[in-house]
């Protein structure tokens, strides 16, 4: 019985461990079973996608998914999902990899012009439009003369996956269940290895076709019990970069701007050659005329010069304080400056006038070909070299002049420094004298102090004078500006407004100027004749160039704006200066105090006074009008101490010191000094501009030799380019 029971037991034991060891072999198998199954199904997604992406390359397009499950791809239907179309890729000469009806296919079909399953013309290369805003950011029109719309590649797949990939995300797009949900271009679904979710469906979640819009996110980790299904999905994006979408449009597009470069060409050929015809005809006409207006302007600046001059004079004169004077010499030095500016300008018109017949005939030459030698070289007329001729030879005159103005002015500064330097030396002598008078030999160390304040006083009533002067000078010069571009605007106001009234009396102005030039001889040497003569000329050459401006609005509405601007600087300018006259009027109503207060104090310190020895000692006594009956003769020093006061500070000076007696006249040179400082700057200024005249006119005196020779260039036509293009466009880009 023992040994029976014994023999179970063993029996069961060793079922035990058998079953154990099937069971640890089951599961190493069903492990690698499913690692190899996915493996397996991994493959034919990639495999499908793969023919997926090459027939969209041969294709242009995407295929729709097959809805009947027979492999034919049904695009009638419109669904987004369905089946892979097996059938149809293989007709196109793509293997699936897989049998019909075995893998979900979703694609974006809704949306009109990101509908990735038609083939239409989306795209076209980029071009530079025909009006502003001038950008090479718009496709090419179609149509009768203009660019193909039949020309259908991969870049029209490309437009659509651009167009989708920027469309926000809506509920009719293909879309992946994601968190958050987001759009795909198109999405392929294995079922895994069975119904993992039970439901009768191989495929599981999203991918079971309940939304035909959905498919599940390709991260979705395969659960055993509820799913198991594997999808892979296409962005936009990938897809972009799958066809080498960039590169490819990047490549015909740079043949697209190669096409419009050559159409620009070609236009400005044409253009050249009408414009170089056009120059020939007009270079002369232009050439002359820029030599009346800088001989005008020479005359002008030469003028303003001048008058500049002779203003300096009396500016000088008044210490720079007469106001009309030294405001009108500023401004006639500034409109000289000025004129140099537009002689300089007008000087490179005359010399580009001069050369633009050969410019233009080259031009010509190098556009047609066929143009004959007579026509390329015109000649100028001789009129033009002599007015050019007359117009340096004012302004070698005028540098001579500035050169003459500029000895003149050194020649005052040097007389003036002298002046200045005797004026000190008298003004010290009349110093001491008055100390003389009042020691008499001994000290006076009381009236001492009231002598020295009272040269400070006068010296700060100088300065102070002085500055209120140049402050009130400086706003009355800020008020005339402020008027005259008060005049300025409202006259360009006036002719804006009453525009066609401003034409009309300008026209009469001139007519009635022709009439008064048409009386006179041209011929006449009669200086009077000749000076009236080239009045009316300027005069009428001024009232042409208002009505040029006057005809043109929009130059009429620059320089009006301009002359806002510059009335806005004079108004501030007016007002800073009104701020510093104040001051300056402040400080000198307190020094002509200062001043009266220190005379009294040493006219009535010195009517009597006591001398002093050097021990502080009184030693005698001295008087002017606190003289006593019985005082020594001798005491009585008045006429010494007027004399001596008279002498610093001027007659009657118990207000306020004369500016020509000497305690003050140094203060008043050197003033002047600094004014005809300022004149040498202008003179300066003048000479340069002078020079500049010179430099900037040519030399020449008649016309130059013309030998134009050389082949002329013909460039690529427009018809070719847009063959060139086409081709490009056609074959899918220059890869």
């Amino acid at each position: 019985m023992r040994s029976r029971g014994f023999g179970l037991v063993q029996v069961l034991l060793l079922i035990s461990v058998m079953a154990g060891l099937s069971a640890i072999g089951y599961m190493q198998w069903r492990e690698r079973t499913a690692v190899d199954t996915s493996r397996q199904e991994r493959q034919a997604l990639s495999q499908a996608d793969k023919a997926i992406v090459t027939y969209a390359t041969v294709t242009g397009r995407l295929p729709c998914p097959d809805i009947d499950r027979d492999g034919v791809a049904d695009c009638g239907a419109g669904n987004q999902s369905g089946w892979l179309p097996t059938v149809t890729l293989a007709l196109a000469g793509v293997d699936a990899g897989v049998d019909v009806g075995q893998l979900r296919y979703m694609v974006q079909r809704q949306g009109g012009d990101y509908d990735l399953t038609l083939l239409t013309d989306s795209w076209r290369p980029l071009e530079y439009p025909d009006a502003a805003p001038w950008t090479f950011f718009n496709m090419r029109e179609t149509g009768a003369g203009a660019y193909p719309a039949d020309i259908l590649t991969l870049t029209d797949l490309c437009q659509r996956l651009e167009v989708g990939r920027t469309t926000t995300l809506t509920a009719t797009m293909a879309r992946l269940n994601a968190t958050p949900l987001r759009t795909t271009a198109y999405a392929i679904a294995h079922p895994g290895n069975g119904d993992a979710n039970g439901d009768g469906n191989l495929f599981d979640g999203a991918n079971a076709g309940a939304d035909p819009n959905l498919m599940e996110d390709p991260g979705r980790r395969p659960l055993l019990a509820t799913y198991n299904d594997l999808v892979l999905e296409r962005s936009y994006a990938s897809l972009q970069s799958a066809f080498h979408c960039n590169p490819l449009i990047d490549s015909i597009n740079t043949v697209a701007l190669g096409h419009d470069v050559s159409v620009a060409v070609w236009e400005m050929r044409a253009d050249n050659i009408e414009s170089a015809t056009r120059a020939l005809i007009f270079s002369t006409l232009a050439a002359v005329m820029t030599g009346l207006e800088i001989t005008l302007a020479i005359a002008e600046g030469i003028s303003d010069a001048g008058n500049a001059a002779a203003e300096w004079v009396g500016c000088v004169a008044s210490l720079g304080l007469a106001v009309n004077l030294c405001a009108a010499a500023g401004m006639h030095t500034a409109s000289a400056a000025l004129t140099a500016g537009v002689i300089a300008a007008n000087g490179l018109a005359v010399a580009a006038n001069a050369v633009a017949a050969g410019i233009a005939g080259q031009a010509l030459r190098l556009a047609d070909g066929g143009v004959p030698q007579a026509q390329l070289c015109p000649v100028m007329d001789q009129a033009f070299y002599d007015r050019q001729k007359e117009a340096r030879d004012r302004a070698v005159a005028e540098v001579a002049a500035a050169q003459a103005a500029l000895a003149t002015v050194d020649a005052e500064i040097v007389a003036k420094q002298n002046e200045l330097a005797t004026a000190i030396v008298n003004r010290d002598i009349a110093k001491a004298t008055l100390f003389t008078v009042i020691h008499a030999g001994q000290r006076t160390p009381t009236l001492d102090g009231y002598i020295n304040a009272l040269f400070a006083a006068t010296e700060e009533w100088g300065n102070a004078s002085y500055a209120y002067e140049l402050a009130q000078s400086n706003m009355d010069q800020a008020t005339l500006l402020v008027n005259h571009w008060n005049a300025e605007v409202a006259k360009y106001n006036n002719a804006l407004a009453n525009n066609a009234a401003t034409i009309a009396q300008l026209n009469a102005d001139i007519l009635a100027l022709d009439v008064q030039i048409a009386a006179l001889d041209p011929t006449s040497v009669d200086p009077l004749v000749v000076k009236a003569l080239k009045d009316l000329r300027d005069k009428r050459s001024g009232k042409a160039a208002e009505l040029a401006l006057a005809q043109n609005t929009t130059n009429l509405t620059a320089v009006r704006d301009k002359a806002v601007a510059e009335q806005l600087k004079a108004q501030t300018a007016l007002n800073t200066a009104t701020g510093i006259r104040n001051t300056a009027n402040t400080t000198f109503n307190t020094e002509k105090t200062e001043y009266a207060a220190a005379y009294a104090t040493l006219v009535n310190g010195a009517a009597r006074y006591n001398l002093l020895d050097a021990s502080n000692a009184v030693v005698g006594s001295r008087c002017t009008t606190g003289c006593l009956v019985g005082d020594p003769a001798g005491n009585n020093i008045s006429t010494a101490f007027n004399n001596a006061m008279t002498d610093l500070f001027g007659a009657g000076a118990t207000v306020s010191p004369s500016t020509d007696a000497k305690m003050l006249k140094p203060v008043k040179l050197q003033k002047e000094l600094d004014v005809l400082n300022r004149k040498r700057d202008a003179v300066l200024q003048r000479l340069a501009d002078a020079n500049n005249m010179v430099a900037k006119l040519p030399t020449g005196t008649g016309n130059a030799p013309c030998n134009i020779t050389g082949p002329s260039v013909e460039p690529m036509t427009p018809e070719q380019a847009a063959a060139i293009l086409e081709q490009v466009d056609r074959k899918g880009g220059t890869r």
